[in-house]
C-alpha cells in the first residue's frame, strides 16, 4: 500500500483510491493529516535542526516551558520508555521491572523486555535485560519483588486491543509502588495527548509519565515527564548527556507540539462524544482508542483504514484523528457495517 496524499481524515493511495483513515497513522495525526496550523508552524521556523542536548532551538525551550512537568525529551516513544526505566534504576539502584501481559512499550531491547508480545521478544530473548516480573493485566500484582525498581503500565493498553483496566487499578499500583519504594511509570504514548479524553492520563499517580506519537505532529518527538520532584536531577552526571540522540528536541517537531498542546483542550469533549459513537457501534475501549473483532484487509476493501490489534491479531483498531467529524465517523462505521 502506497500513500500518495493524506489530508484530514482521508488518504489517497497511489492507485487513486480514497480511503477514510481510522488509524491517524497509528494515532500520530491527532489534528488530522496536513493540519494547516502545523504546516504553518513548520514553515515559520528559522532553525530546522540544532545540536540536540548541546544547543536547543528557541522553540524547543518554549515546548519545555509548555509541558506540565520537567521533562527529558526523546525521539521515539520507545525513547521515552527507555528514559523512564533508566530513571527508575538511577532512583532505586534496583534492576527489576514489573510489567503486564499485553503490554506494548516498544522494540528497543529495554522496552522490549517489558513488552508482553512474545512474537516480538522471542528472536532476541538472549539479549533482553531484566529481570522482568510479568503480572496479569488489570489485577492487583500483590507485594512487589524486592528487586523492583518500577512498575510500568499503560492507562489503556493500545496494541493489545484498547484494553481498559478496572476502576482503581492505577491507584492500586500506586499503593504497591509506595509500599516497595518503587517508581510508577505510566506509558501514555498511545493513550495520551487527548486520545482517551485526557491530555495526560495517569498523571495523578505517575512518578514518570511517557508521551509521544502525536506530540511532534508527524515528526518523531517524545518526552518522559517527571512527576516526582527531583527525578530530572538524576540525569545530571557531567558535561555530556549520557542518553541522547542527534535529533532530540527537533525544532520542527517542537513547533508542531506547541500547536497540538494549544488545540487539545478544545477537543477533549469531542473525543468523548466520538468515542460514544464507536461504543454504540460495538467498539470497546476509551475515547478514540477503540477496537473490535474484525479483519483489516476486509475493512480496506470497504474503503476504511484500520490496523490489526489484539494479542492474537483478531481485532481491528481505530485511532482516528481527534478532529474526525460526525459525518466522517458515520460514513466509516456504515462502510464497515455494510
Amino acid at each position: 500500500m502506497i500513500w500518495a496524499k493524506a489530508e484530514g481524515c482521508r488518504v489517497t493511495l497511489a492507485d487513486g483510491r480514497e480511503l477514510l483513515d481510522l488509524t491517524g497513522g497509528f494515532g500520530v495525526a491527532a489534528l488530522g493529516h496536513r493540519n494547516p496550523r502545523i504546516l504553518e508552524a513548520w514553515r515559520s521556523q528559522e532553525v530546522v535542526h540544532a545540536l540536540g542536548d548541546l544547543a536547543d532551538a528557541e522553540v524547543t525551550l518554549r515546548l519545555r516551558e509548555a509541558l506540565p512537568r520537567p521533562a527529558k525529551l526523546g525521539v521515539t516513544g520507545e525513547d521515552a520508555v527507555e528514559i523512564a526505566l533508566r530513571t527508575a534504576l538511577l532512583a532505586t539502584g534496583r534492576p527489576g521491572i514489573v510489567a503486564f501481559d499485553g503490554a506494548y512499550h516498544g522494540t528497543g531491547l529495554l522496552a522490549l523486555a517489558a513488552t508482553g508480545f512474545e512474537q516480538f521478544r522471542a528472536p532476541f530473548a538472549q539479549w533482553l535485560p531484566g529481570p522482568v516480573h510479568r503480572r496479569a493485566w488489570g489485577e492487583d500484582p500483590g507485594a512487589l519483588p524486592a528487586d523492583t525498581a518500577c512498575v510500568i503500565v499503560e492507562p489503556v493498553q493500545g496494541r493489545a486491543g484498547s484494553r481498559v483496566p478496572p476502576p482503581e487499578f492505577l491507584e492500586t499500583l500506586r499503593r504497591r509502588c509506595d509500599e516497595a519504594g518503587a517508581l510508577l511509570v505510566v506509558d501514555s504514548i498511545y493513550a495520551g495527548l487527548g486520545r482517551t479524553g485526557e491530555v495526560y492520563p495517569g498523571a495523578d499517580v505517575a512518578d514518570v509519565l511517557c508521551i509521544g506519537k502525536a506530540l511532534g505532529g508527524g515528526i518523531p518527538l517524545s518526552a518522559a515527564l517527571f512527576y516526582r520532584d527531583g527525578l530530572e536531577q538524576l540525569w545530571d552526571m557531567g558535561p555530556e548527556d549520557v542518553y541522547t540522540h542527534t535529533h532530540v528536541g527537533s525544532p520542527l517537531a517542537c513547533a508542531a507540539a506547541l500547536v497540538l498542546l494549544d488545540e487539545l483542550p478544545a477537543l477533549l469533549d469531542r473525543v468523548v462524544a466520538a468515542g460514544e459513537g464507536f461504543e454504540q457501534a460495538g467498539w470497546h475501549g476509551r475515547g478514540l482508542l477503540r477496537a473490535r473483532a474484525g479483519d483489516a484487509d476486509e475493512a480496506l476493501a470497504r474503503g476504511v483504514l484500520v490496523v490489526p490489534a489484539g494479542l492474537d491479531g483478531s481485532l481491528i483498531q481505530a485511532t482516528p484523528p481527534l478532529t474526525i467529524s460526525d459525518e466522517e465517523l458515520d460514513e466509516a462505521l456504515d462502510r464497515l457495517a455494510s
